[in-house]
């Protein structure tokens, strides 16, 4: 649940993280008369291409507002513009906590390269400290930070203190990733996010009846379309014209790497997740969804041990029959009643199998 870049700002904000002076168009940040003008949309690299403009004036504003309304940056469309002050910047840092999966825990990481993507930053210039989960942050790691950013003596104490809250918003927020690229080091001797990006843990969800009031969820109007109907997607190559549903993110995972390794290019993936159990009623809105990018090719690839392939098949039947899709379908479903969900797919002309090797041959063929 990735947020919006003034949504991580408001949340930095709260827990204590100076931020500058913004508002969403078309309001204005008070007092202020020089302006970023952001476009905001969750893909990356938006300052190369446009999404970042700087204006001097209110009247030059309105203009690059309307330039950046209704852009689309990797399918992600503008739905608005977050204004705020220009600062005068003497240096830039990389700051962030995220998860660290292999090691089970949060890391912080942290670089005075700045205002940089993180993977062209060299491994000499990158500070990687894993987070106890037990012991948490501790003072000895704060003075780490402070002396591998190299910040002038009387700022040291305000990163430090950027640094604790950070990690604290990390925990109480349930966030698996919160970046600050750049905070910057003003001219006055201010430290300030200039950038904020958080993503959220979906699965914390029924905690947090906060998150109500952020915006779309998802990275991607067909993303977030999926995840309206109860399920996960990945949109990975926009150029591709295969999508690809499976029965759980592990499949999921393991699905998409077999398929690229055979060379297909793969539009978007799709985690039913619990919607394999709901029937026609959770499969109706992923399959128009689906429909609506046209695909060449859908392959359904779905393992389950302890749900039964009949249910699902009917399930599909019926959501195909409300939502059909174009181009070839390629269905792999193995586990309970197996036999009978073929028998219920086969008269909507599918490829059916029951073995992967199989199924993907069968893709190979129809791609």
């Amino acid at each position: 649940m990735q947020l919006y870049e003034f949504e991580g700002k408001r949340l930095f904000a709260a827990h204590g993280i100076p931020v500058p002076r913004g508002a969403v168009w078309p309001d204005l940040p008070a007092g202020v008369e020089r302006y970023v003008a952001k476009a905001q949309v969750r893909s990356g690299g938006r300052g190369k291409r446009g999404g970042i403009r700087f204006i001097d004036g209110k009247a030059a504003l309105a203009t690059a507002v309307t330039a950046l309304s209704g852009r689309s940056f990797d399918g992600d469309t503008v739905g608005c513009v977050y204004v705020e002050e220009r600062l005068e910047i003497a240096s830039e840092f990389y700051l962030a906590v995220a998860i660290a999966r292999e090691a089970r825990c949060r890391i912080i990481l942290a670089s005075p390269s700045g205002g940089v993507d993180i993977e062209a930053v060299p491994p000499d210039r990158l500070l990687k400290l894993p987070i106890n989960p037990l012991l948490g942050l501790r003072p000895f790691m704060t003075r780490r930070i402070v002396d591998f950013l190299a910040v002038p003596t009387r700022t040291a104490a305000a990163l430090a203190e950027i640094v604790s809250r950070l990690v604290a918003l990390a925990a109480r927020e349930d966030a698996e990733l919160a970046e600050i690229n750049p905070l910057v080091l003003t001219t006055d001797g201010k430290l300030i996010a200039v950038d904020a990006k958080v993503r959220l843990d979906g699965n914390a969800r029924f905690r947090h009846p906060e998150w109500q009031a952020y915006g779309r969820t998802a990275g991607t109007p067909f993303e977030a379309a999926i995840e309206a109907a109860g399920s996960v997607a990945i949109e990975v190559d926009p150029a591709g014209d295969m999508i690809a549903v499976m029965s759980g993110a592990g499949l999921m995972m393991a699905t998409l790497d077999l398929l690229t390794a055979q060379g297909q290019r793969v539009r978007a993936v799709i985690d039913l997740g619990g919607v394999v159990l709901r029937g026609a009623e959770g499969l109706t809105p992923v399959f128009r969804a689906v429909a609506a990018l046209r695909p060449k090719l859908t392959f359904i690839n779905a393992y389950l041990q302890t749900a039964l392939c009949d249910e699902l098949a009917r399930g599909i039947a019926e959501a195909y029959a409300a939502a059909p899709f174009p181009g070839a379908t390629v269905v792999r479903l193995k586990g309970r009643n197996a036999d009978q969900a073929q028998g219920i797919l086969r008269p909507l002309g599918f490829a059916l199998h029951a073995e992967l090797p199989a199924a993907l041959a069968a893709v190979a063929a129809s791609s």
